[in-house]
């Protein structure tokens, strides 16, 4: 008889307290994230003979807002693998694999109030989702999906755009075929999905030959599939690279802000895949391109911005690399923004050196750039970037040069930033994240400016074997989550810095 779904609090015996701003319950196996303002814990606990997965939704002030619950049997959380969640089309599921049976899962979907959308058991792994084998390069919205595709042959390789719709929320993903664009043949690098809504799809393009050589964004019409307007970021007949790193779209205007750097001819050439960053720190060059509804550049800007360290030469090239993180349009019409700059030592790993802040104000003639001072986040905690063989974390890992452009733009997959931000002095302090492969212990730092300079101390530490996050409500408040040693039971706890 297939398994159901049972509201069970009343027969379900819980341990929950709260004390003040925590709540400690009974959950083994626990884990948290953060979805729609709501903070959603789950995990396993053991009625009788039988496995029941359990799901709880906290305010931000800890209150609890709903539950679910459902039975998997006759089990121990040692027979499953770890449970898989995402949010993929703003619903939650959960998906439940027994670790003899790695071909089979279970799915479980809820809406955010923990309603059940879903509910599948002993579904082909392969087929749960049916789009999750494709790479990086896809963007959701709603009940659509994008996805970049490429195809090569004797002539060269062609990217296409599709776009796909989600054919039955109450059951596992499945997808109808809408429309595919084709990008122009020739001389296209690369193609990256920006963003996407009910009107239209932007596309991030790297052209490099021919006469639409630069880097365009691409407006394509969400409906029908169909070229809206193409902006190119450079001006007409300039040859160089301008690298986005972040953008804005004002969703009232339907207007798009984009930043990144300048590269020349002489610092990157990344089609045929070389470089010379010797000249990066003093030569780096800043610009923000406004483009309109329309599809108009309405502004172009470039400012020298070099950055406060230098390249050092010698037996090893240590170079700097700037990665705008945040980037906010405020009331005034200035900008806020939080950039990474990242070390490079080694041969294509760009490691995480600190966070900076800039403003971009409006003056009477374009705008002035107001920098903060930088401190060494990185250097303030002993060993906090290791370069431990697969050890990813704080760090871009390239193939090779050609993917500098990426490192731009793509989040990274194991950041260490939770959170930057100034203090009342305007001085900056950072939260950071370290991970210990070896002993898999993480733990989180806060960093600040003291009478002596950088000081940090330690929030937390998880031990193997916990489970821990931590969530910013603030500028300084947060909510964290840790699990004990044992992993049978979790805490959530409101903290301020």
């Amino acid at each position: 008889m297939g398994r159901k779904l049972y509201l069970i609090l009343a027969i379900l015996v819980v341990s929950a307290s709260i004390k003040g701003q925590s709540v400690k319950r009974q959950l083994l196996s626990a884990k948290a994230f953060n979805f729609h303002h709501s903070f959603y814990v789950y995990g396993y606990q053991q009625v009788n003979s039988n496995l029941v997965f359990r799901c709880f939704s906290y305010s931000d002030k800890l209150q609890l807002s709903d539950s679910a619950s459902y039975v998997l049997g006759n089990h121990v959380p040692s027979d499953f693998l770890d449970i898989t969640a995402d949010t993929l089309h703003h619903v939650i599921n959960f998906y439940f694999q027994l670790a003899d049976q790695k071909n089979r899962v279970t799915l479980l979907r809820l809406n955010d109030n923990l309603k059940t959308i879903a509910n599948t058991d002993n579904y082909d792994a392969n087929h749960i989702n049916s789009l999750a084998a494709f790479d990086v390069e896809k963007y959701t919205c709603q009940q659509d999906i994008y996805i970049i595709r490429t195809a090569e042959d004797s002539s060269g390789k062609q990217f296409y755009l599709s776009k796909y719709s989600v054919k039955a929320m109450n059951k596992p993903f499945e997808y109808d075929y809408q429309w595919q664009f084709a990008f122009e043949r020739q001389y296209i690098y690369r193609a990256s999905i920006m963003y996407a809504d009910s009107n239209q799809v932007m596309v991030y393009a790297q052209v490099f030959d021919g006469p639409k050589k630069g880097q365009w964004v691409l407006r394509i019409n969400s409906h029908t599939g169909q070229l809206i307007k193409g902006t190119k970021l450079s001006s007409k007949g300039d040859t160089r690279y301008f690298l986005m790193s972040g953008f804005i779209i004002d969703k009232k205007t339907k207007s798009i802000d984009v930043i990144g750097s300048i590269y020349d001819a002489n610092m990157i050439d990344l089609k045929n895949k070389k470089a010379n960053f010797s000249n990066q720190s003093k030569g780096h060059q800043l610009f923000l391109v406004r483009i309109d509804s329309l599809g108009d550049v309405s502004s172009r800007i470039e400012k020298a911005f070099p950055l406060p360290i230098q390249t050092k030469t010698g037996s090893i090239l240590q170079s700097f690399h700037l990665k705008i993180r945040e980037f906010t349009k405020q009331k005034d019409g200035s900008y806020d923004v939080w950039a990474d700059i990242y070390e490079q030592t080694q041969a294509n790993i760009l490691a995480y050196y600190s966070s900076w802040h800039f403003t971009i104000v409006p003056n009477d003639v374009d705008y002035d750039i107001v920098r903060s001072p930088l401190s060494i986040s990185s250097k303030a905690v002993p060993n906090l970037i290791s370069f431990a063989k697969g050890d990813t974390y704080g760090k871009f890992i390239l193939n090779d040069i050609g993917d500098y452009d990426k490192f731009k733009y793509i989040k990274p997959v194991n950041d260490i930033v939770i959170k930057t931000g100034l203090d009342d002095l305007n001085n900056a302090f950072y939260v950071l994240r370290k991970t210990d492969l070896l002993s898999s212990r993480k733990t989180i730092y806060y960093i600040w400016m003291g009478k002596k300079g950088l000081e940090y101390k330690t929030i937390f530490t998880s031990e193997q074997g916990q489970n821990m996050a931590i969530f910013f409500t603030g500028k300084t408040s947060y909510v964290s989550f840790i699990t004990n040693i044992g992993n049978s039971d979790f805490e959530l706890k409101i903290n301020t810095l």
